[in-house]
């Protein structure tokens, strides 16, 4: 069964790495709870033939003492068994979600294309808390409850091998009926929550976007969206169900037929004089219990085919997204091929150069966005990039900082191809400004430095005043430790991108990349953040992208794309100087 909930959920046994001494208390305390299990039936045999017979009332009080140690040793073993699975739930559980954040932040961009906010919340949080019960011992508590049917037929053939005959055939014929029927609902859990993920991935999308929604009067048609979705939900909900109820159900008719053939069997052999009346209610004692993990082991599995969706899934995510560093239409194998070796390359110390040869890219197969693109760029040296709305300008940019990769041609940053830089030292010597901020809700300090406390107060002020923020810091009411973000203090535009700025200074970057970063700016606030993109800008390699063409005032050379090509390319001063190039068109026409 290569399929089955057990093959599935084997990946997890990696998370529970340092938890030898859990597992093992665990793999002692289920034996053990299982033995007092099968020990009180042996007890109340006991008292009730000794009651009957006569023995002294010492031995009766002796046989109830027993009993009483083995129920409340049987409560400290659940209790503990309970805590120390939870613990243990509770700490592979989090292992397993920080390595699926991790994993998340160093995927590209592309990566989030592919997978809303909602779908992956409802992976990363949703899969992995339905994990938790696999985690808290669930393989080890049916292993028992296994080992618990196992030793009630023991008894019960010491006992008494009639009454065992009864209970085993009914026994071995519900592990088949559960072996013929593991994995049967799993591609309709699979489909549940597939269809749950869409729900949270529309509701997160649509939630963010409720005020256009409302003032353009599509709230209406959110709604109706809404209860297609919900009844989706439903009826795959509905099938899930009606699938994993099915075998639960049968066990339990049959569990409650052979509780009533083994009582009916129990008085025919006491009115016969062979079976004693401790006997017959021991018997009847252990055919009640012999309910409870049958039941449970299919109860379980059920609940063992949820999580081994929930492993699939993630994993799934897991191995899909390796394919999408890569992505690149017309030559996608190409661009694979060159994220396949290991990415360990590092750029020099000093004034890095970059360029860009014979590059092709698209996002989608047959719909290239860039075609034979070619430019080098000094170190130090600046080029803005104009065109068309997509012309192929974010892109540039986006290839230039490791977000994608081409599928023919080279981008290199310090003569090193992009596509063998560790992304980590990549970032450490370029750093990336777009006209979408994002302001964290946290610290002023930590908005800047993202939480890295070896930088100190004195480097973030001067980050800010160079930014040209010195007077909207000071006057914060807790200066650098003042909270910002949603539901905290807001910020203009205007201050915002300042603030990307700001963070690019602190840096100290070779290399800046600058998307269009004032295209959400009025021209008052543009020419007020001016001053600021000049001294950041300043002695450094930069590519600007810009909507604008007035704009690109602190750039040397100028690119104009058209169509994905390059149309023009040029000093700056002399294609604005020239009335027949495609720069001072734009210019004017700007």
């Amino acid at each position: 069964m290569a399929g089955s909930p057990l093959r599935q959920l084997s990946v997890l046994i990696r998370y529970l790495r340092g938890e030898r001494p859990s597992v093992l208390l665990l793999a002692l305390l289920v034996p053990l709870g299982v033995g007092l299990q099968l020990v009180a039936p042996q007890m109340l045999r006991r008292f009730i033939d000794h009651t009957l017979t006569g023995s002294p009332a010492d031995l009766l009080l002796a046989v109830a003492a027993w009993y009483l140690t083995a129920a409340l040793g049987l409560l400290v073993v659940t209790v503990a068994g309970d805590a120390v699975a939870a613990r243990l739930a509770w700490r592979g559980t989090n292992r397993l979600r920080a390595d699926l954040v991790a994993h998340c932040l160093r995927r590209p961009s592309r990566f989030y294309q592919r997978h809303p906010p909602g779908e992956l919340l409802d992976r990363v949080d949703g899969d992995v808390t339905r994990l938790t019960a696999v985690m808290s011992a669930l393989v080890l508590e049916v292993l028992a409850q296994l080992l618990l049917v196992a030793g009630i037929l023991g008894a019960l053939f010491l006992l008494d091998w009639r009454l065992a005959l009864v209970f085993a055939p009914f026994a071995a014929g519900t592990l088949l009926l559960l072996r013929g029927l593991v994995g049967r609902a799993m591609p309709f859990v699979a489909a549940r929550q597939a269809s749950s993920a869409d729900l949270l991935g529309f509701l997160e999308e649509r939630l963010a976007g409720a005020q256009d929604l409302r003032t353009n009067g599509a709230a209406a048609h959110t709604l109706a969206d809404l209860e297609a979705r919900q009844d989706e939900l439903y009826r795959r909900a509905h099938r899930a169900a009606r699938v994993s109820v099915r075998w639960p159900a049968t066990v339990q008719s049959l569990s409650t037929v052979s509780v009533v053939l083994a009582l009916g069997v129990s008085v025919w052999l006491h009115d016969r004089g062979q079976l004693s009346t401790g006997t017959a209610f021991a018997c009847l004692s252990y055919a009640m219990l012999l309910r409870r993990p049958l039941l449970a082991v299919t109860t379980r599995f059920h609940d063992l085919e949820e999580a081994a969706v929930s492993v699939r899934r993630l994993t799934e995510l897991l191995r899909r997204d390796e394919d999408e560093e890569g992505d690149g239409a017309d030559g996608v194998e190409g661009a694979e091929r060159k994220t396949a070796a290991p990415r360990t390359g590092r750029l020099p110390d000093g004034p890095l150069g970059a360029r860009l040869d014979g590059v092709f890219f698209g996002y989608d197969p047959g719909e290239p966005v860039l075609r034979d693109v070619s430019f080098r760029l000094r170190p130090g040296e600046r080029l803005g990039i104009v065109g068309r709305t997509g012309s192929g300008k974010s892109t540039v940019v986006r290839l230039l900082f490791g977000l994608q990769h081409p599928a023919r041609g080279t981008v290199s940053v310090g003569d090193q191809d992009v596509a063998g830089l560790d992304p980590r030292a990549l970032r450490r010597r370029v750093a990336l400004v777009t006209q979408e901020v994002q302001i964290l809700h946290a610290t002023l300090r930590d908005n800047l430095t993202f939480y890295d406390p070896s930088v100190d107060d004195g480097r973030v002020r001067a980050a800010l005043d160079e930014a040209g923020l010195t007077e909207w810091w000071r006057e914060l009411p807790d200066g650098l430790d003042t909270v910002l973000g949603t539901g905290a203090r807001g910020m203009s535009a205007g201050q915002e991108q300042l603030l990307a700025l700001a963070r690019v200074f602190l840096r100290d970057p070779a290399v800046v990349l600058m998307d269009e970063p004032t295209a959400r700016l009025d021209p008052h606030t543009e020419r007020l953040l001016m001053p600021a993109m000049g001294r950041l800008l300043e002695g450094r390699t930069a590519v600007v992208v810009q909507h604008r063409p007035h704009a690109l005032r602190n750039v040397h050379r100028v690119l104009v794309l058209d169509g994905g090509a390059v149309v023009e390319h040029g000093e700056q001063t002399t294609l604005a100087a020239d009335p027949t190039s495609r720069f001072h068109e734009l210019l004017r026409t700007g």
